[in-house]
């Protein structure tokens, strides 16, 4: 059970600490829901199931659940059978007070815009995206093969076929081949690399950003975003994108919840590569063993 008070301290440590070692942490910014992060799960877990039965119409569609949301009519599918923890999936694609809203200032898209989607899970960050006018092209990255399907039956359902590439792929800092680590979510997975030259039956491929992007010709400017999930793998998307940042300077919207340092490493790499970026730090996680920041924004669009 959580001690408010402790969590609170813990939380005032942490925002300390990470403004003495880059201060692009605003103290508004580290407040955001401060009251998940300090107050014991149950009370938000308990409006959480109360705002999922209002928000969203759940119905079993062969072998996964449809999950059609009652405000914008968009739908996606999901693998288990959904519980309250649902609600935050699609809170952070519709709040902007939720520190996990990818598309907040300094971010800033267009209908011609092009995001390459990491981690893109069941796909409802591309979908609203796309519905918004806020993309022309959404490619979305997704190492395993059971969401990347459902994926691809949301972007059926949802009409959005030609504006989405989906990539049966892991993304990190080098291309090559990696096991699919199931995690105790959905959204929880994580990629395993795999000694050179080694195969297994379950393994799947990794791609760098650069690699891809040379494959593809695709060059990402600063009107374009890379946003990243990527359970841990986070800041190895980054490394393996510093082609891109160096000469195009795309947007960026990267977790930074699932390692301890992974914002301060971002940010000092970041500093290094693209001195121009306007970088903001959002939010504390509630869900992992202690308070980390949730979200690191960069864009040199003023």
């Amino acid at each position: 059970v959580k001690n408010p008070l402790s969590q609170a301290l813990r939380c005032w440590s942490e925002w300390r600490r990470q403004q003495k070692l880059h201060g692009r942490f605003a103290f508004g910014d580290a407040r955001m829901q401060l009251d998940r992060v300090i107050l014991p799960a149950r009370l938000h877990t308990r409006a959480a199931s109360r705002r999922l039965a209002e928000e969203a119409e759940i119905t079993r569609a062969d072998d996964a659940w449809q999950v059609r949301l009652c405000d914008n009519g968009l739908s996606f599918f999901w693998p288990s059978e959904p519980d309250q923890n649902l609600h935050f999936v699609i809170e952070q694609e519709f709040s902007a007070a939720n520190p996990h809203h990818y598309t907040t200032a300094p971010v800033r898209l267009s209908p011609e815009s092009t995001v390459l989607d990491v981690g893109a899970c069941e796909g409802l960050f591309a979908f609203r995206t796309l519905k918004d006018g806020l993309a022309k092209r959404v490619v979305c990255f997704e190492p395993s093969g059971r969401m990347a399907a459902l994926l691809r039956r949301g972007s059926e359902a949802n009409g959005l076929t030609d504006g989405i590439a989906i990539e049966c792929s892991g993304v990190g800092s080098q291309s090559g081949q990696a096991r699919m680590v199931a995690g105790d979510n959905p959204d929880a997975g994580y990629l395993e690399y795999l000694p050179s030259g080694e195969s297994l039956a379950d393994a799947v491929p990794v791609t760098s950003i650069d690699d891809y992007c040379r494959d593809n010709q695709l060059a990402l400017g600063p009107g374009d975003l890379l946003k990243a999930d990527a359970e841990g793998a986070d800041l190895d998307v980054l490394l393996g994108a510093e082609e891109q940042i160096r000469s195009g300077a795309p947007q960026l919207a990267i977790t930074t919840y699932h390692v301890d340092d992974h914002a301060e490493r971002m940010i000092a790499r970041l500093r290094e590569i693209r001195p121009d970026y306007r970088l903001r730090l959002k939010g504390f996680s509630f869900w992992t063993a202690k308070p980390r920041p949730v979200l690191l924004q960069a864009s040199t669009l003023q």
